[in-house]
């Protein structure tokens, strides 16, 4: 990441495993991004309601669209796009 303008709190997390499944859809996507407060939190996870939470960090001029990508629906797979018909 270079000098692209002010880092911001897109979201903060109580669980560490839906952070990182948010920062790799944000990568996935072409967000420059990072994970803060992860390594407190996994080395004592009592600090985690104290920190508040791991925290996702991008630059504010992606702020927008992290938001409409987060909002997207995601399609696993795993249901039917159309309800059976009776």
């Amino acid at each position: 990441m270079d000098n692209q303008g002010k880092i911001v709190t897109l979201e903060s997390y109580y669980d560490p495993m839906l952070a990182q499944i948010i920062l790799a859809r944000l990568q996935a996507n072409g967000i420059d991004c990072f994970i803060a407060d992860d390594n407190t939190i996994g080395a004592n996870p009592f600090y985690n309601q104290a920190i508040g939470g791991i925290k996702i960090k991008v630059f504010e001029h992606d702020l927008e669209k992290c938001r409409q990508i987060l909002a997207e629906q995601i399609d696993t797979g795993d249901e039917p796009d159309e309800a059976p018909q009776l």
